[in-house]
């Protein structure tokens, strides 16, 4: 692929995204998308067949982009505690930093998440079960269903930023973190 073709490429994606956000990803068309970067809907498909296509790998690549970059922020902390509040607090400010991927992310994950193989290393979710079973296994936790603990802290953190998104909660994410880091600690105890 010609570098030329990689930004064209590339910009789709971030219109894409965008629209995807703006609008429902339903509700976007091919032709819309094609616009959207200044060229005719035919010509989209040279980069991408569908799409569905489309959605799959914007999907794709955010989720592993941010599940590389929680294993990272977990890897670096020592002791479950301390791995756990800087997870946390990197989700939230990773929303802030980019609401378009993380908006994204969090309104194609229920058709985005089927295509994510089992046990991925870059699964955000798997890494956050992984780092429990290690702390279980470690004996900083005490025994119990490392995937139940993962969904109930998913389950804090993503459902907070749903309701931020739907001006349900009037905050940022970064400003919600001391809160967060609170609750999740909290479910593990």
């Amino acid at each position: 692929m010609s570098l030329r073709q990689g930004d064209t490429r590339q910009r789709i994606k971030d219109e894409a995204m965008r629209l995807f956000v703006e609008y429902g990803v339903e509700a976007v068309s091919v032709r819309d998308i094609a616009l959207a970067v200044g060229m005719k809907g035919p010509n989209l498909y040279a980069h991408f067949r569908s799409r569905d296509e489309l959605v799959n790998e914007l999907f794709a690549e955010g989720y592993a982009a941010y599940g590389e970059r929680l294993a990272a922020a977990a890897a670096a902390a020592d002791g479950f505690a301390a791995q756990l509040e800087s997870v946390v607090r990197l989700i939230c400010r990773m929303h802030d930093e980019d609401v378009v991927r993380f908006r994204f992310l969090l309104l194609t994950q229920h058709g985005g998440l089927a295509n994510i193989k089992p046990d991925d290393p870059s699964n955000p979710v798997d890494a956050l079960q992984r780092m429990i079973a290690d702390a279980i296994a470690g004996g900083e936790l005490r025994q119990r269903n490392a995937a139940l603990l993962a969904a109930m802290i998913v389950g804090v953190v993503v459902q907070t930023a749903t309701f931020v998104l739907y001006g349900r909660v009037q905050a940022s994410m970064s400003d919600l973190a001391d809160e967060l880091v609170v609750a999740c600690l909290g479910l593990a105890k």
